[in-house]
């Protein structure tokens, strides 16, 4: 009897347990802890972690995404456009010709450019920057594998906010964090610099890499990880399951036959992730895929961490592994 009350309670705490992000606010990022990591595969609540710094703004707020914003962000950030904040969308005018001021209800610009508007950022009160491959849509909160990244600092969000409205901007952003080295690469601006970046570190891994993403076609980046294959370096790569089959299929072939773990999600939504951990030192992230066209055509940007403190580093070598439960070989 005894034991028939106690194995639900166990499970009732154990439920509790694993649904509390979805009941607590998220953390933000601040002074004395400048970067968080959230992920949906940490159960983290991606849509609390964007709707949170939105409702609590109180001077601005602006948005880039090539998605189309769901009717309940859309409404939000309008009443906070109401309430007096000063909000500011980008997004993708080819794409989403729709999108225009008057349905919006405060001003937006739509991007034009060879490739796509591919940004995704959210900027508020000129100090909190969160970026990573998270679209402000109810599918990338909930269906699909992915990432954000916040930053409390300032100078990062106005040099962010300037680069948004160049796109060609030439200049690599760097900031130097508690927990690590931040370098921004705007896409495609900064395209040689970035695929520099990005190949020099997997040249010169020693150990491990480990890549999760989305649409994998870049031959150089390819060519690359066969090196450090041949080094004796363990390469792991996660793919999204249709991309394997579809657009990254030469690509994961050619990985596969050199030695690599190729792994995909094991779920119907997306594996949208676009991150690489090298030698468990050097994180790179973005709203870059692994293609030509991220580089060389698209509004994008890379994002290097490097020098990662005692505390962020265990972060997100608990991330990978936590990711590794939603894969399968």
């Amino acid at each position: 009897m005894k034991r028939g009350v106690k194995l639900p309670l166990v499970l009732s705490a154990l439920l509790l347990f694993s649904l509390r992000p979805y009941f607590v606010a998220p953390i933000i990022p601040s002074p004395s802890s400048a970067v968080e990591i959230y992920s949906n595969q940490t159960f983290h609540d991606l849509q609390k972690t964007v709707y949170y710094p939105i409702e609590k703004a109180t001077k601005s707020i602006l948005v880039s995404t090539f998605g189309e914003f769901e009717p309940e962000l859309m409404a939000l950030l309008k009443k906070r456009a109401e309430e007096g904040i000063k909000v500011f969308a980008h997004y993708d005018a080819k794409s989403f010709p729709k999108l225009e001021e008057k349905t919006l209800g405060f001003p937006s610009k739509g991007h034009r450019v060879s490739g796509l508007m591919h940004q995704k950022v959210l900027i508020v009160d000129e100090s909190f920057v969160y970026l990573g491959s998270t679209n402000f849509t109810m599918a990338s909160y909930k269906m699909h594998d992915n990432l954000l990244v916040g930053f409390y600092s300032p100078s990062l969000a106005e040099k962010i906010r300037l680069q948004l409205e160049d796109p060609a901007y030439p200049f690599l952003i760097e900031e130097d964090f508690p927990s690590g080295r931040f370098c921004f690469f705007s896409l495609p601006g900064q395209k040689r610099a970035a695929l520099d970046s990005l190949v020099s570190s997997i040249n010169n891994s020693k150990e491990s890499i480990q890549c999760h993403i989305f649409t994998f076609t870049h031959l150089k980046l390819c060519d690359a990880l066969v090196s450090a294959l041949r080094r004796n370096v363990r390469v792991e790569v996660t793919i999204d399951k249709k991309s394997r089959k579809g657009a990254s299929k030469q690509v994961i072939e050619l990985l596969s036959k050199n030695g690599a773990i190729i792994r995909e999600n094991n779920h119907q939504g997306l594996m949208h992730h676009k991150m690489c951990l090298i030698d468990e030192e050097i994180f790179y992230f973005g709203s870059a895929n692994w293609t030509k066209s991220a580089f060389e055509k698209n509004r994008d940007y890379l994002v290097r961490l490097d020098h990662l403190s005692g505390s962020l580093k265990p972060q997100l070598i608990e991330l990978f592994e936590k990711v590794k439960k939603f894969q399968k070989p």
